[in-house]
């Protein structure tokens, strides 16, 4: 059978080298069989019937074999019918500790009949006991006295299991010690589990005529009294908890986990040294114990069912997928997190890799996590959850399962995902709470292989009036540089339901982030977010400024009685060049007038691209579209106030190839006909065409040219061939021109490169030699301030701990850290007695340090990456950067490496971010005085 003889003791849960000593408390006549599945005292025999030892074989064999039970946990217990058994148990007089366990258990099952009952006064009266911290004596209590068993556990001469089964004894409780291998704090997922390292004990107690687990020492939980370096500040709702304001006392609850386990559940942690006592119809083999998958104890709590992997190590390229199913019913209340590690041979924390993990639901009933990696490496996965619908104030996110994932390949091109909100990816509670629900897209990410036009339509499940809900989107480029993308999401509110149009620019991965505030709100709520994964062909302009706030009709149009007759929708699918909009008019003194915008048009010139005729109370406007792509046209109201905005339209013009005119039937047997005489040539309109396209090179105006170009290839003479390719010629070093000033301008990245390879493209480069220089200019120091903030962004959580962890820093640590949180909107009021600074380079202050250590231990959305990610350097006020550039004017960049490398890192971007501004700036920057203090209470110059 296997069975050994004696063990050695590596933790509380290993049995004493010694042979217990149970005491000689006066008990009842008939006490309870002791059992253990080794020989906890040479007197036991072996009982193979119950695959254990025995100190009455015969009277053990009358138990019933280990069998699995017939019915769950879930099914015969509910804490809330056992409050008085607890409270009492709690509340034992601790004079018992003094009197012999007959008199302990005596009081614990007072006045109960059942076994269950039984069962859990005594595994709450143990879990509630504070043996660590305890008064007991070192020298030995009697051992008749209760006060021994809790000293034997103290000193490592007994332990838990052995106590549970000592008061199941004396109540009469069938219970055996079992013994084997367990997956605790000391295990690393994946490894071979070691025979001592890896010891424990735990128990099974017949309740009812079913064996149920329980491990008290597991279920044993110590709460409160934190170390006060592990935790300076705690988030609590608004507000900061330090630690030196937290409460000491510790005292100690149970977990229920521990308390009837399930056999399914306990076997992911619990290995018995016989087979047998897993309670299982098909236990597993001690090999499978070590490979399969590790899942914890809310895995089963939230009843999550493991799709894949089954196995604790996964093997892979650049990147697996992990996959759970979730309860349906309960799906909208439970929430998901993670934590990836890059594991390392040395002891220590190690360093954190949140972008590379995409965590959604794809639908209601399933969780998918994918995870990459661009260097060959081992990786820990940690999935944690919780049930937010749980009240109790100790209740939190805790591990769900524990994978190591090995990745086999160095791939230069894995990028990592988009940054995750706050609130995960996908539909959830926070849109649902919204009063949204999702009628296009039900998972956490939208797959477009097609152009890379989207849209995502959401049905409404509340009476609110939508049309004053500010709504808006933002979609985020995903991969290395993370970044905005302006104007390329507008919505609308169509037939009582919400609808976002997104243009993605091009092949690739972004965030939608989709943001509302009702009338009650102070400021707009992230209430769903997506992740595009795009693989259109081409590339898509951005939607045309200033229609972010909603399509559609505005707050004046039915108060001005207004009616749209063409077009109700605030989004146009056209490909005819002339657009015809309608409205009717109910008030005749209402005047109406239409804009038109576009990226290629410009507005002086946008009038000649509409035609108004009106006939009673009808308004048509007819619209010309100029080439393929997005415009934007407000119609206007006025009744003698001035205009209001009554109607946003957004168009997406595709210009068709089609033949304008169809070949008759016979068209394909015909002989080609020959060219158009000469006469056709002499068209009277060829002159007029030609000469505004030279006035409108001479001008330099690029619609003027479209519309003469077009007007050219209207009349199909082959013999202005030549003129049409120079004006073409001439409308692309236009449009290059153009393209290429505006980013520079903008100071954009994406629009300077798209901008510099549409120059190469069209090759124009050398009639646009200086632009492009320009532009080249530009996008070098928006790569480099990219790569200094990317260099931030790859500081590991052990650096930036490191440089938390001072408590006198060096003085060039304290300054550097000083200008990153000043760029970052940190006052010298945040941080007294930084004055002295300038005077006294080496003046430190440990009441400033101990702010900027809160500063730097924010996590989530205030952490100083976070903030460092999302700080645009336009927004920067120039006299705040010449004030972080004077904070460490007095130290060098090896000065700074030689102390901290991680503050070099900060330095660097410091340094780089406010020699940019100062750039930008170069005009005015003598007259700005420097700057660290809301008050302006600095006097440096820059002398």
């Amino acid at each position: 059978m296997g069975v050994i003889s004696s063990k050695k003791n590596p933790d509380p849960e290993a049995p004493s080298s010694t042979e217990p000593s149970f005491g000689k408390p006066k008990v009842a006549p008939e006490l309870g069989r002791l059992l253990s599945t080794y020989q906890l005292i040479p007197s036991f025999k072996e009982c193979a019937e119950l695959h254990c030892f025995a100190d009455d074989v015969e009277k053990a064999k009358l138990l019933p074999p280990p069998v699995p039970p017939t019915t769950k946990k879930h099914e015969i217990f509910d804490i809330n019918k056992y409050k008085k058994v607890d409270e009492r148990a709690v509340k034992a007089p601790s004079k018992l500790l003094k009197q012999p366990l007959s008199n302990l258990v005596e009081y614990l099952t007072e006045g109960l009949e059942d076994d269950l009952s039984k069962v859990r006064a005594i595994y709450r009266w143990v879990t509630c006991q504070p043996v660590d911290s305890m008064k007991i004596p070192n020298k030995e209590p009697s051992q008749s006295h209760t006060m021994f068993q809790l000293w034997r556990i103290k000193h490592r001469k007994g332990n838990y299991a052995q106590l549970i089964s000592l008061l199941c004894r004396f109540a009469q409780l069938p219970c055996i010690i079992i013994h084997g291998k367990l997956k605790g704090s000391t295990y690393e997922v994946g490894e071979k589990l070691d025979e001592e390292q890896h010891y424990g004990e735990w128990n099974a107690v017949l309740v009812d005529g079913n064996w149920r687990f329980i491990n008290a020492y597991w279920g044993t939980c110590a709460e409160g009294g934190t170390e006060e370096e592990m935790w300076e500040v705690v988030d609590k709702g608004d507000g900061e908890l330090k630690g030196d304001q937290q409460s000491r006392q510790l005292f100690y609850s149970c977990d229920e986990n521990y308390f009837l386990t399930d056999p399914d559940q306990m076997v992911s942690t619990h290995l018995p040294s016989q087979p047998s006592w897993q309670l299982l119809a098909n236990p597993v083999t001690e090999d499978d114990f070590t490979e399969n998958a590790f899942l914890k104890d809310r895995f089963f709590n939230m009843n999550l069912k493991l799709k894949k992997p089954k196995k604790c190590v996964v093997m892979c390229q650049s990147e697996t997928e992990l996959v759970f199913e979730i309860p349906k019913e309960r799906s909208l209340n439970l929430d998901f997190q993670h934590l990836l590690f890059r594991m390392k041979s040395t002891q220590g924390n190690l360093p954190r890799y949140d972008r590379y993990v995409f965590l959604q639901r794809t639908n209601d009933e399933t969780l998918q996590i994918r995870v990459r990696s661009p260097v060959a490496d081992t990786f820990r996965f940690e999935l944690v959850g919780k049930d937010v619908t749980v009240r109790d104030k100790t209740y939190d996110y805790d591990w769900i399962a524990i994978y190591k994932l090995v990745f086999g390949k160095d791939d230069d091109s894995i990028e990592p995902f988009p940054e995750c909100p706050i609130i995960g990816w996908g539909p959830g509670r926070a849109m649902m709470e919204f009063g949204l629900a999702p009628m296009s897209h039900f998972g956490g990410e939208i797959k477009n292989k097609d152009d890379g036009k989207i849209e995502v339509k959401f049905g409404t499940t509340s009476d609110k009036d939508w049309n004053k809900v500010k709504i808006h989107g933002e979609l985020v480029k995903g991969g290395g540089e993370s970044e905005p993308l302006p104007d390329h999401v507008i919505h609308r509110v169509e037939n009582g339901d919400v609808i976002f149009n997104v243009n993605t620019p091009k092949t690739g991965e972004y965030a939608l982030k989709l943001y509302a505030k009702g009338e009650r709100d102070k400021e707009a709520k992230n209430i769903c977010n997506y992740m595009i994964t795009s693989e259109q062909k081409g590339e898509n302009y951005a939607f045309p400024r200033g229609f972010q706030g909603g399509l559609g009709p505005k707050e004046a149009f039915n108060s001005l009685g207004l009616r749209a007759l063409s077009h109700q929708s605030g989004m146009i699918e056209t490909d005819e060049e002339v657009l015809e909009i309608s409205f009717e008019k109910t008030n005749e003194n209402i005047e109406l007038s239409l804009s038109l915008t576009g990226n290629t048009i410009r507005p002086e010139m946008a009038k000649r691209l509409i035609e108004e005729t009106v006939e009673g109370n009808i308004v048509t406007y007819k619209v010309r579209l100029p080439q393929t792509g997005n415009y934007g046209i407000k119609v206007m109201g006025n009744r003698g106030r001035g205009n209001e905005n009554v109607y946003d339209y957004v168009v997406q013009y595709k210009k068709s190839h089609k033949k304008k005119s169809k070949p008759s039937q016979n068209a394909a047997s015909e002989m080609p006909k020959p060219p158009p005489e000469p006469q056709v040539q002499r068209d009277p309109r060829l002159t007029e065409y030609i000469q505004t396209m030279k006035r409108a090179i001479q001008e330099q105006n690029e619609t003027d040219l479209e519309l003469a170009l077009d007007d050219l290839k209207n009349l199909g003479l082959p013999t202005v061939k030549d003129e049409i390719q120079y004006g073409e010629t001439e409308l692309d070093v236009m449009r290059c021109r153009r393209e290429l000033n505006e980013a520079t301008e903008l100071k954009d990245m994406d629009a300077l490169k798209s901008a510099l390879q549409l120059t190469k493209t069209k090759n124009v480069e050398n009639r646009l030699t200086e632009e492009v220089v320009r532009a080249k200019a530009m996008l070098d120091r928006l790569r480099n301030i990219a790569k200094l903030m990317h260099a931030v962004l790859g500081l590991d959580q052990k650096t930036i701990a490191e440089i938390r962890g001072y408590q006198h820093p060096p003085p060039a640590v304290h300054h550097v850290m000083m200008a990153s949180l000043l760029l970052l909107g940190h006052w010298e009021e945040e941080t007294e007695k930084i004055v002295k600074r300038y005077k006294d380079p080496d003046f430190h202050c440990t009441s400033d340090w101990k702010n900027v250590q809160i500063a730097l231990g924010k996590l989530g959305k205030d952490s100083i990456k976070r903030k460092i990610q999302e700080l645009k350097v336009n927004d920067i006020p120039l006299d705040v950067a010449l004030g972080a550039r004077d904070l460490i004017r007095d130290f060098t960049l090896d000065q700074v490496r030689m102390v901290s490398a991680g503050g070099a890192t900060f330095y660097i971007w410091v340094r780089g971010l406010t020699e940019e501004i100062e750039k930008r700036n170069a005009e005015i920057v003598h007259t700005v005085r420097p700057r660290t203090s809301q008050r302006r209470k600095d006097k440096t110059s820059l002398g």
